[in-house]
C-alpha cells in the first residue's frame, strides 16, 4: 500500500522538530530538513525516528538544536528597548527587593544579556551589583560561545567605540568581554517548550526579554511559552519583545506600553474575586450574555481570507491558506506571500519578492515600504530611509511611509526631515488605505499610528 503524505518520513521529522524544539517550518521550507534528515539518518530512516521519539534521544537533539537554531545577534540590538528597560524599567524594583532579576530567552551567544549588564554599568540607573541575568536557549554551542564572552568585530558593530575599550580586551580569537562584566551573566541550556515548573515558578523574574524568538514557532507554542512567561513574572513585570513581534491575538495578560522609540508590555494586575453571593447568581448572567452573544463569522476564504488573518496577526493560519490556494503570481498574492514572509522571520524570501513587485505598478508603493522593513529589521536604517522615500514617491499619500521615515529621521537626528515626514503622516494617516492598515499596522489601528505619528512629532519638538 502506498504510504500517504502525511505518514512520510520527512513529515514525521517535521513534526518531531516542531514539537521537540518548538521550530515551525513551512512546507517551502522542508528542503533543509530533508537534507539534514539525509545526513543523519545514515543507518536507515525508520530507525533515525525511532531513536529521535525515545525518551534516550536528548544528544541527538543537541545536535539537531545546534544545526536548526542559528541566531544572528550583535550588542546592542534594538538598543532604544535596552535603554528603556535599564533606565525606566529596572529601577522601579530597586526599593521594593534586594535583588532585580532579568531573563533573556532565546539569547543565543550572549550578545543580548551581556548587553544589559554593559549599559546598567554605563547608565547607573540601577545598582550593578543588585542586578542578576539569566541567559537560556536551545542551542549548547551558542550557549558555550557565551560563557566564553570572546566576540567578533562584526558581534559589536553598534557598540560605540568608548565603550569597547573600556569594558572589552583585544585578544587573537576577537575581542573578549572583561571578566566582572561577563561574571554577572549565567547561562543555561534551556527549551522553552519544556514545562520545568520550577524554573517558571511565579515571581521568578522582574522582566524577560524574548526578543526575535516566537517568530519561529506555531501559534498554538506561542501562548504556551507567553502564558508561561506571564506565570514566572512578578506582579507587574515586563516583558519585552521583538519590534515586529506582538500579543495581539496571543495573551491578554500584558498592557502595551511605549517609551520613546520602544514598545514593550507590562503584566497586568488578577482580576477582582468573585464573592460567593455573586458566584450565585452567574449562571443567569451568562445565560444572558449568551443569549446576546452574536454568530460567529463564516470562516474567510481565498486572498481576501488571507488578508483578514493577517490582519489579527493569525499568520500561522494565513499562510496555511495562502499555501492551500492555486499558485497565482498575481501582484496580490505575491504581495500578501512577501508580508508573511516578513513576519515569519524570513527576510530573504520577503526581500526578493519585494524587489520583484517594485515593477507592478498596482505594488510599487507597498513593494518598497516592505523592503523598508526587510532593512530595518536587519539593521540598515539608511537604507530603510532609502525605500520609504521610494515608496512615497510612488505614492505620496502613503501615511505609514511618511511616518516610519519620519521616526527613522528623528532617531538619525535630522530634525527638519522628520518633522516635515511626521507631519504628513498626522496628516494622511484618516485616510490611510485600508489595506496598507492591514498589511503593514503592526497590531495598531488607524487610531492608535495617530497616536505614535503624533507622540514621534512631538519628541521632535522637545529635540529642537
Amino acid at each position: 500500500m502506498i504510504a500517504t503524505p502525511a505518514r512520510t518520513p520527512l513529515v514525521r521529522f517535521v513534526t518531531l522538530v516542531e514539537q521537540r524544539l518548538g521550530l515551525h517550518y513551512e512546507q517551502g521550507q522542508w528542503g533543509e530538513l530533508e537534507t539534514l534528515l539525509a545526513e543523519r539518518a545514515a543507518g536507515g530512516v525508520e530507525r533515525y525516528l525511532e531513536q529521535l521519539a525515545a525518551p534516550s534521544s536528548q544528544a541527538e537533539w543537541k545536535t539537531l538544536a545546534e544545526r536548526l537554531t542559528v541566531g544572528e545577534t550583535y550588542f546592542l540590538r534594538h538598543p532604544t528597548q535596552l535603554e528603556t528597560l535599564v533606565d525606566q524599567v529596572l529601577p522601579t524594583f530597586a526599593r521594593q527587593t534586594s535583588t532585580i532579576r532579568v531573563l533573556c530567552a532565546g539569547c543565543s551567544t550572549g550578545e543580548e544579556p551581556y548587553s544589559i549588564a554593559l549599559l546598567a554599568r554605563e547608565r547607573g540607573r540601577v545598582d550593578s551589583s543588585r542586578l542578576r541575568i539569566l541567559g537560556i536557549d536551545v542551542n549548547p554551542r551558542a550557549i558555550a560561545h557565551a560563557r566564553r564572552a570572546c566576540y567578533s568585530p562584526w558581534s559589536l558593530r553598534a557598540v560605540p567605540s568608548a565603550m569597547r575599550q573600556q569594558w572589552f580586551q583585544r585578544t587573537p580569537e576577537g575581542f573578549a568581554l572583561q571578566s566582572h562584566v561577563r561574571d554577572q551573566v549565567i547561562f543555561e541550556e534551556r527549551n522553552l517548550l519544556e514545562e520545568a515548573s520550577a524554573f517558571w515558578a511565579p515571581g521568578s523574574f522582574h522582566a524577560i526579554l524574548c526578543r526575535n524568538v516566537i517568530l519561529y514557532f506555531p501559534q498554538d507554542v506561542i501562548r504556551k511559552i507567553i502564558a508561561r512567561m506571564a506565570q514566572a513574572l512578578v506582579p507587574g513585570g515586563y516583558l519585552f519583545m521583538g519590534p515586529s513581534e506582538t500579543l495581539r491575538g496571543i495573551s491578554e495578560e500584558f498592557e502595551l506600553l511605549r517609551g520613546g522609540d520602544a514598545f514593550y508590555y507590562r503584566l497586568k494586575p488578577p482580576a477582582p474575586t468573585v464573592s460567593v453571593a455573586q458566584a450565585v447568581s452567574a449562571p443567569e448572567a451568562v445565560q444572558a450574555v449568551a443569549a446576546r452573544a452574536p454568530t460567529p463569522p463564516p470562516a474567510p476564504d481565498g486572498l481576501e481570507g488571507v488578508l483578514q488573518l493577517l490582519e489579527v496577526e493569525r499568520y500561522t493560519d494565513a499562510w496555511a491558506l495562502l499555501e492551500s490556494l492555486p499558485q497565482s503570481a498575481s501582484p496580490r498574492a505575491l504581495l500578501l506571500r512577501a508580508v508573511l514572509h516578513l513576519h515569519a522571520g524570513r527576510l530573504s524570501q520577503a526581500e526578493q519578492l519585494g524587489r520583484q513587485l517594485v515593477t507592478a505598478s498596482a505594488t510599487e508603493a507597498p513593494a518598497y515600504y516592505l523592503l523598508g522593513l526587510c532593512l530595518e529589521q536587519s539593521g540598515d536604517e539608511a537604507g530603510a530611509r532609502g525605500r520609504y522615500a521610494a515608496s512615497v514617491r510612488a505614492e505620496p499619500t502613503f501615511a505609514l511611509a511618511h511616518l516610519r521615515a519620519g521616526s527613522l529621521a528623528r532617531r538619525a537626528g535630522d530634525m527638519v526631515e522628520a518633522r516635515v515626514a511626521l507631519r504628513m503622516a498626522v496628516s494622511l494617516l484618516p485616510q490611510e488605505k485600508p489595506l496598507h492598515l492591514s498589511l503593514f499596522g503592526g497590531g495598531f489601528g488607524r487610531h492608535g499610528l495617530m497616536q505614535v505619528g503624533l507622540q514621534e512629532l512631538q519628541a521632535c519638538t522637545e529635540v529642537s
